[in-house]
């Protein structure tokens, strides 16, 4: 990064330029780089003049929402006046009024009026808002407008299009397509899909702002509600904001590797990176990380720790995973606090001749998570369940999260790393990041004398091959569960 102790004017702008790189990632580094400068004495004014020029220049909702995502993320002392910002926003919404109320404590207002007017009762949104809808944005974003128009019989999708159909035509945005330039071509008609963020996703996005703004104005939908449809398109949460990925474990080798050898011994490799992986009194107890290219190009290894009765056997053909702990975090946006509570009887899953099993970990989904950093959440990064660990309080640091006892004692840590990291990945799979989820041995040991179970590690291996040159890749998987 540019060294900006004296402020170059033009090493600012190519930073804020790079928020709108079709990267997320990027954006993300962009926005956490702003965000330091800000909070830096030195550059602190320089940062400012530069951000509140480039809200004022802003051409829609969502590059509104991401700059203020940033002075959200930005320290008390250092974030502009709100007077100063609220002068600059040119497009308002209810979702930039959600950021000010968060950072601030008060809204500006001016979102509840109409923009594009009421879409035309034969207005038809066209083919390519259909076919691009699902791609541009994430496919809730129209199962959610769909949600309420079955339930106040309001035409919200239409609206939705007609909002787009106008958007585009003033701003004169193009219709794009697939970002082919960001990779080969023949990779893609072959499955390697990539995360990427055009110019026409903010429209996407802007003209879903302004019809959840139609339906509270002109349809009496509440705005209570219309802020729960806002958090799919949140940018960043605090604490997860400031997780910075580090190098893989050293005590990882190549062991993952090892598992893609034709007649692995996955019972014997799994053992030997659980004893690999004991270090200061903690054990890995969840693992997602991406094999070295130059032994597959694309294949993932999970390995998830297990509570297992004594009786219990895996049904044929099934995986065990991890099940899913949501973590509303929406009037504050920040990452931190008690988890959700979970039971052992409501994720367990019964074997196929009678007992059952619980994974150890759950994966962990705040509620907003933050678009920028979908790349990690596309993992489903995990954390000890509470009936493993009690009275615990999630904290996030650069080096990862942490479950914290009441005695502010660590007593897990997940950490994040990329390999060899690029934006494109097989359509079933996740980019080139990986984690580790670390449990302190004791806090394990007393969660199976306390829940009377025997532990056991599920591992996965996915591949994806193709026989031919440009022909489709393959999903291949193998599997097995071992009992400790």
């Amino acid at each position: 990064m540019v060294q900006l102790a004296n402020s170059a004017p033009i090493a600012l702008k190519f930073l804020f330029k790079r928020l709108k790189w079709p990267v997320p990632m990027v954006r993300w580094r962009a926005a956490k780089e702003i965000r330091n400068l800000l909070n830096t004495d030195v550059t602190r004014q320089a940062a400012t003049e530069q951000l509140l020029a480039s809200l004022e220049g802003c051409l829609c909702e969502s590059e509104v929402c991401a700059l203020l995502s940033i002075i959200f993320m930005t320290s008390v002392v250092a974030r502009p006046p709100q007077a100063a910002v609220i002068e600059k926003i040119k497009h308002p919404s209810l979702l930039s009024d959600m950021l000010l109320e968060r950072t601030y404590g008060k809204g500006m207002g001016g979102w509840i009026h109409p923009y594009a007017g009421e879409a035309p009762w034969d207005f038809e949104s066209g083919t390519y808002f259909e076919t691009h809808c699902t791609a541009h944005v994430p496919p809730i974003l129209k199962s959610n407008l769909r949600r309420l128009e079955r339930t106040s019989g309001a035409p919200l999708l239409q609206q939705w299009a007609f909002e787009w159909k106008t958007l585009c035509d003033h701003l004169g945005t193009r219709l794009t397509q697939y970002p082919h330039y960001f990779g080969d071509t023949m990779e893609t008609r072959s499955g390697i899909m990539g995360q990427f963020w055009q110019c026409m996703r903010e429209v996407y996005v802007s003209a879903y702002l302004r019809t959840l703004a139609h339906a509270v104005s002109e349809w009496g939908l509440p705005q209570r509600i219309a802020e729960g449809y806002c958090l799919d398109i949140v940018d960043g949460v605090a604490g997860m904001f400031e997780i910075e990925p580090g190098a893989r474990p050293t005590w990882l080798s190549d062991i993952p590797e090892r598992f893609c050898a034709p007649d692995a011994d996955f019972g014997a490799i799994a053992r030997e990176l659980v004893e690999a992986s004991q270090k200061d009194g903690m054990v890995a107890v969840s693992i997602d990380t991406p094999i070295s290219a130059s032994v597959q190009r694309f294949a993932r290894l999970q390995i998830t720790t297990h509570l297992i009765t004594a009786d219990y056997e895996i049904p044929e053909g099934e995986y065990l995973y991890e099940k899913m702990q949501l973590f509303v975090i929406e009037r504050t946006f920040d990452l931190r606090g008690a988890p959700p509570s979970i039971t052992l009887d409501e994720v367990s899953s019964v074997g196929s001749k009678g007992g059952d099993e619980a994974a150890v970990c759950s994966c962990l989904f705040p509620i907003p998570f933050g678009g920028w950093q979908g790349h990690i959440f596309g993992l489903g990064l995990a954390i000890p369940a509470p009936y493993v660990i009690t009275n615990t309080e999630i904290s996030c640091t650069a080096e990862g999260i942490n479950m914290m006892s009441r005695d502010q004692e660590i007593l897990s840590t997940t950490r994040v790393w990329n390999d060899g990291w690029v934006p494109t990945h097989p359509k079933s799979s996740s980019t080139r990041c990986g984690f580790v989820t670390m449990l302190d041995v004791s806090c394990l040991e007393q969660a199976t004398i306390r829940l009377d179970r025997q532990l056991a590690l599920f591992v996965r291996l996915r591949t994806w091959d193709r026989e031919e040159e440009y022909g489709e890749y393959e999903e291949m998987e193998r599997n097995q569960l071992i009992v400790l």
